[in-house]
């Protein structure tokens, strides 16, 4: 006998008793193992051609809808050279650093620890086939992610199981097809919410940059037709740390700073829940700033949203409010009709393919979210804009010895080539701040052109106000000076202050 074939044969039992232990130790419950050659494949990468996640253009995963415990699949995708998220009429994707970490994650995994080689398991390690309509249970199904190349080649395919109990980092993995489950070290947070793929905070606006804020409260009621003039109000502040003040305060009367705080963070952080389409010929009309060209298609579309053009205005349901900022931005941001919805039917508009129907208005509504339409525009005012830190503006110095130089003397010369100089440079620096503040808020012009927003309900419960939410009774001062409350007395055994020293002659 081959004392070292026996060696050999004697090392691959060690080999397999170690790996089935290790496979134990990963398991939540006692696994029964039928010893095949696919421990072999242990430590290779699953997909060890896909190299390059710059090959990735499109990304799809498929879980389970938490409201409806039915498969939801979401796909992001490369298009135009922009990554856009299909089921959402090509929103864009602004999360790069989500789909880097997703793409780049999902290249290096690899066959860690084999934990199972039977189908029984699936549910209890999680990994049960989210598309798998027929045998998939609710409480053990993973989330099946699939990346795609331009040619629509599939460069790798899992099911991303549950968490290994004790073993941070690592998940239960599984191939599609293949009925061997994996205890994997994988680094990847995979989502189907829509709010996780993109850019959530609409504007984009710094607090610390609002100026004035402008209430323009009219109502339209499209029922009766008719348009209700409220009162337009105007706050302001001349710098971030300078008091807000409101033209027209009555008498008795001062701002209510908590309500403006609430709304100045509103505005610093307005999330978006949902978006739909514009018309075409409406967020062409957007862009091109000629005005709104009131086609069919345009007037259903904004009708059914609380939008209605009167004239060259056009008015909200629930009135405008315009926000300008000292960096030349000023938004003009009109609220519309109210929506309960939740999920996709929220996010999207479409309603899940296999969400329950209902006559029953309650079910409808159960668990709904109240969202705002938000029809967001953006303009740029030069005007706003701060003077130069340096504070001279378009000033330039004096020559030296102004009028006793003749001309043509060569001191004068160089003085009035110093002084021209100087005017260019201040010119070229004031045009490059304006270009450069223009075309940021261009950029984001062209953002909202194409769509209507939904926003939380109490977002815009904090923006739009009016004189009764702005203003409150000024607080009376108590006999001690201090503001509000009724006067206390003194603790027993603490002499009070005599009137001669607080009323010295």
């Amino acid at each position: 006998m081959n004392i070292s074939s026996e060696m050999k044969k004697t090392l691959v039992f060690v080999a397999v008793a170690f790996v089935l232990a290790a496979g134990a130790v990963y398991t939540r419950a006692p696994v029964r193992y039928k010893p095949t050659g696919d421990f072999g494949l242990q430590g290779e990468k699953f997909f060890p051609e896909f190299k390059d996640p710059l090959e990735c253009t499109s990304l799809e995963v498929v879980g389970l809808d938490p409201d409806t415990s039915s498969p939801l699949a979401f796909k992001v995708m490369l298009k135009d050279g922009k990554w856009v998220i299909p089921s959402h009429y090509n929103y864009p994707a602004d999360a790069k650093e989500r789909l880097a970490k997703t793409a780049s994650g999902i290249v290096d995994l690899a066959r860690d620890v084999l934990v199972s080689d039977r189908t029984a398991d699936y549910d209890s390690l999680g990994v049960s086939d989210p598309t798998d309509m027929k045998s998939y249970n609710a409480k053990g199904t993973g989330k099946r992610v699939t990346l795609r190349d331009k040619t629509d080649r599939i460069l790798a395919d899992f099911i991303i199981g549950d968490e290994v109990v004790d073993r941070a980092g690592m998940r239960y993995v599984r191939v599609p097809g293949e009925k061997m489950t994996y205890a994997v070290k994988a680094d990847v947070d995979l989502s189907t919410r829509f709010s996780d793929w993109i850019e959530t905070n609409l504007l984009k606006l710094d607090s610390a940059k609002i100026r004035r804020v402008t209430f323009v409260n009219h109502k339209v009621d499209p029922e009766r037709r008719t348009i209700t003039r409220g009162e337009t109000l105007t706050i302001e502040r001349s710098d971030a740390n300078a008091p807000w003040k409101l033209d027209k305060l009555a008498d008795g009367q001062e701002l209510n700073s908590d309500t403006i705080n609430s709304l100045v963070g509103a505005l610093s952080d307005l999330k978006i829940s949902g978006v739909r389409p514009k018309p075409e010929a409406l967020t062409r009309d957007l862009k091109s700033g000629e005005g709104i060209s009131l086609d069919p298609a345009t007037r259903v579309s904004l009708s059914e949203k609380g939008f209605y053009l009167l004239k060259d205005q056009l008015l909200s349901n629930q009135g405008d409010v315009i926000v300008e900022c000292e960096d030349g931005a000023q938004y003009t941001l009109r609220f519309g009709e109210v929506s309960f919805a939740r999920g996709e039917a929220l996010s999207s508009g479409k309603e899940a393919k296999d969400q329950k129907k209902s006559d029953d208005p309650k079910s409808k509504n159960e668990g709904a979210i109240e969202s705002r339409y938000l029809f967001a525009t953006i303009a740029f005012f030069p005007e706003l804009l701060p003077p130069p830190a340096d504070k001279s503006g378009d000033t330039v110095s004096l020559p030296d010895e102004p009028f006793l130089l003749a001309q043509g003397d060569p001191k004068r010369v160089a003085d009035e080539k110093r002084i021209d100089d100087e005017r260019k440079k201040k010119a070229d620096e004031k045009k490059k701040r304006i270009d450069e503040a223009k075309k940021g808020i261009e950029e984001r012009s062209d953002r909202f052109a194409p769509w209507y927003y939904l926003v939380p309900g109490d977002a815009f419960r904090n923006i739009v106000l009016d004189r009764s939410a702005l203003t409150k009774p000024k607080e009376k001062l108590s006999p001690t000076g201090a503001t509000g409350g009724p006067e206390v007395g003194l603790p027993p055994g603490i002499n009070p202050v005599p009137d001669a020293l607080l009323n010295p002659k």
